[in-house]
């Protein structure tokens, strides 16, 4: 607790980089019993008065003059010390400024800048006196005697509740308050999506043998080196109940937990498994929920109500004060990389805050990483495998279909004839199918077969989409919509057409296929309204669709027992995209929706539909052949140096000028390569893959070398001296993503 003699250390809530470090402010005699390291406060700054938050307290700094603090804006410090510490790594690792650092650990109903969504509170009825106690002189009516004696057995009841309970009036109420025998006293109360109806997840009555060695390896760790530990499953290999094991192990040590999921898709899933174990004492959080709810999760998390956090990739900043576990499930997926500042990967930051407060972390996956898994294999995490299924069930059977051999026989639907009669069949059994397609939609492009015009965004370098729900064409970068033309601007042919496929067209397919299925889309489109997840997800659950058709969202470790077939629309979407980690983007992709079928009682079957049979990646996902797939892969990443063997670093510069663009880069080239350590490669300048987005020009350099510190202190001393020599124009945006998994 600071002394009336000891200054205060703020950072203050403005991203500009001049500003980007301590300002000191005596704290005044009226709140130096209040202010605290991580406590939230106005400050003169200025002309200005902004927020700012406390990091430190010093002796008397050594300048002219400093001002005071003006209040405290919470009562409460809403940053404990070590997410501080966890906040000046994020800042200084991924190179930008301490306060959005700050900003990413808070929901947006919790703001550095003030609280904007405030509490929600109750009017509750408490009993003031004993029953017994009541003079019998006093008069009451019926309806007061029923408040009473509901009271007595139901102290502190919501004023609605108790109303609706007893049919009384807020009369009665006012009655009973006047004589002295009742008060009613607003309370705070937590919104909670999942205090109501979940689906029920059954508990396993046995663990297997795989199950229980894991466990006792990751007691190992936990009270050994405590190294990060890589649970590598098959799908269906119960890591579930090994993550919920070690959990029940943590409450027993009075430890929080913090358990997340890639999509919020998951959410649901994991959810209900943990609220079927733990009830009241799980949280969630994730950008589904409302406002207000996140504040909520957020407040009950950090005042300790809350054991087990779940949630997407923000959890990883859950306020827990007694962390002792951290669980990353499917951790190769790329959305735990965020996109914008802090770009920040959840798994990188994981490693750092296990570090800090000492807790165990569990990563696990049927199809990790190429850099989780070297590390693992290298010693430096723990590796543990399971190579078997809960209840000894198979994986599912996998055959591959050629599309150009069903061109060649006249099909020219987008369903071959094998996944047609399997969906039949899976209809007739009353079993369910599940459909795979990484790309929403009902076209994917339109074009002129007259001149090869195709319509694009005018806004961005990429061609619209066709939706035909609102039958217009729509840009899936800056939201830009327009309604198709009869025709051809180019050419003034009328022989426009459509091409390609999305979800929405796979599901009006199906619809014609077969009118008596009951159908249910799984995108972003259609999962835009709040609860849509969760409703899809207990409808499947409950046997009410007969087939899902979805992208990535249902890819990633849902667990549907009634799902025994798996059609993969179109294997090569992601094949041949101009990135390092297109060929295991793939071959994850494939293994993980595979491993949707058969999770029940039922044998699960996979069609995967491909114009490229042989492509390596796809020929080793039919095979679930993880193992040959990773010394493939590790091969190639090691004769190209990239990553685990390398770090890279992607500058995107963007402007509306192209010609301002053009010089910026190349002088800031010129400025970064004279800073950067010896070995250390500069690729580039060139025009990124999508050269225009929201009408902004866009180009990028890329930094690759094996010693990511020189990297960052060489980027950061060019682009000093660029700024400083005014290479950096007007208009010129800079953006760095350290360790990018997106090079788009």
């Amino acid at each position: 607790m600071p002394g009336s003699d000891q200054y205060a250390e703020v950072i203050v809530n403005k991203a500009v980089d001049r500003v980007d470090r301590v300002f000191h402010y005596r704290v005044p005699d009226s709140l130096k019993n209040e202010v605290q390291i991580g406590s939230v406060v106005s400050v003169p700054f200025g002309r200005q008065q902004l927020e700012g938050v406390v990091v430190g307290f010093v002796p008397k700094p050594d300048v002219p003059s400093v001002r005071e603090v003006t209040s405290l804006l919470y009562e409460h410090p809403l940053f404990q010390e070590e997410l501080m510490d966890l906040a000046a790594w994020v800042a200084d690792y991924y190179l930008c400024p301490k306060v959005l650092a700050m900003q990413a650990m808070l929901p947006r109903g919790l703001k550095i800048a003030g609280e904007s969504v405030r509490a929600k509170y109750v009017d509750c009825i408490y009993l003031k006196k004993d029953l017994n106690g009541i003079e019998t002189n006093l008069r009451f009516a019926p309806r007061q005697k029923e408040i009473l004696s509901y009271l007595g057995t139901h102290n502190g009841t919501p004023v609605g509740e108790m109303l609706k309970v007893t049919g009384a009036s807020r009369a009665s109420v006012q009655a009973l308050v006047k004589k002295g025998l009742v008060e009613v006293v607003s309370r705070e109360v937590y919104r909670d999506p999942y205090s109501g109806e979940f689906f029920s997840v059954p508990r396993p009555e046995n663990l297997t043998e795989e199950q229980k060695k894991a466990l006792t390896e990751i007691k190992e760790e936990a009270l050994g080196k405590r190294r990060p530990v890589l649970l590598f499953g098959v799908t269906g290999s119960g890591k579930t109940e090994v993550y919920l094991q070690v959990v029940q192990q943590m409450i027993h040590k009075k430890k929080q937990s913090i358990v997340l999921v890639p999509e919020i898709a998951l959410t649901p899933q994991m959810a209900a498994v943990f609220k079927t174990r733990w009830g009241e004492q799980v949280a969630v959080l994730h950008s589904g929920l409302s406002v207000g709810e996140r504040r909520d999760a957020w407040m009950r998390i950090s005042s300790g109500q809350v054991r087990v956090v779940v949630g997407a990739r923000s959890a990883v900043f859950a306020p827990c004060r007694e962390l002792g576990l951290i669980v990353i499930d499917e951790e190769h997926e790329q959305s735990y990389k965020q996109e914008n500042v802090p770009r920040f990967h959840a798994r990188e930051v994981a490693i750092k805050r296990a570090q800090i407060q000492n807790a165990l972390l569990i990563m696990g996956s049927a199809t990790p990483s190429v850099e989780t898994f070297y590390k693992a294999s290298t010693g430096e995490f723990r590796l543990i495998s399971m190579k078997s299924r809960v209840l000894n069930q198979s994986l599912p059977q996998v055959r591959i279909v050629d599309m150009r051999e069903e061109l060649k026989e006249g099909n020219r639907s987008i369903f071959s004839s094998l996944l047609r009669e399997k969906m039949a069949e899976r209809l007739l059994k009353g079993e369910q199918t599940l459909l795979f397609l990484n790309r929403r939609g009902f076209h994917t492009f339109v074009s002129c077969r007259a001149c090869g015009y195709v319509i694009t965004c005018p806004h961005c370098a990429i061609s619209l989409t066709f939706h035909a729900g609102q039958k217009r064409l729509r840009c899936h970068y800056c939201g830009y919509s327009r309604v198709l033309p009869t025709v051809c601007p180019s050419c003034g042919s009328h022989a426009i057409r459509q091409f390609g496929t999305g979800t929405q067209r796979v599901e009006d397919e199906v619809r014609k296929l077969f009118p008596e299925a009951r159908v249910a889309r799984v995108d972003s489109d259609t999962m835009g309204p709040k609860g849509a997840y969760d409703r899809v997800y207990r409808q499947v659950r409950k046997g009410e669709i007969d087939i899902i058709v979805g992208t990535q969202m249902i890819a990633k470790g849902l667990d549907f027992p009634g799902v025994t077939l798996v059609g993969v629309v179109s294997a090569d979407l992601t094949l041949h995209i101009p990135e390092m980690r297109a060929g295991e983007r793939t071959f994850q992709l494939i293994t993980q929706v595979a491993g949707r079928a058969g999770r029940g009682e039922k044998p699960g079957e996979v069609v995967l539909q491909t114009y490229h049979p042989k492509d390596p990646a796809i020929m080793l996902a039919a095979r679930q052949d993880y193992p040959a797939f990773i010394r493939m892969e590790i091969e190639n990443r090691k004769a190209a140096s990239y990553p685990p063997f390398g770090y890279l670093i992607r500058i995107l510069f963007t402007c509306r000028e192209l010609p301002v663009l053009e010089r910026t880069i190349d002088e800031c080239t010129r400025y970064i390569w004279e800073e950067l350590p010896p070995k250390a490669a500069l690729l580039g300048p060139a025009p990124a893959p999508l050269e225009r987005i929201k009408d902004r020009f866009r180009m990028h350099l890329v930094l690759k070398g094996d010693n990511l510190l020189g990297l960052r202190t060489g980027l950061q001393a060019g682009l000093r001296n660029a700024a400083e020599n005014g290479a950096v124009k007007k208009g010129v945006n800079i953006a760095i993503d350290i360790e990018p998994i997106n090079m788009m």
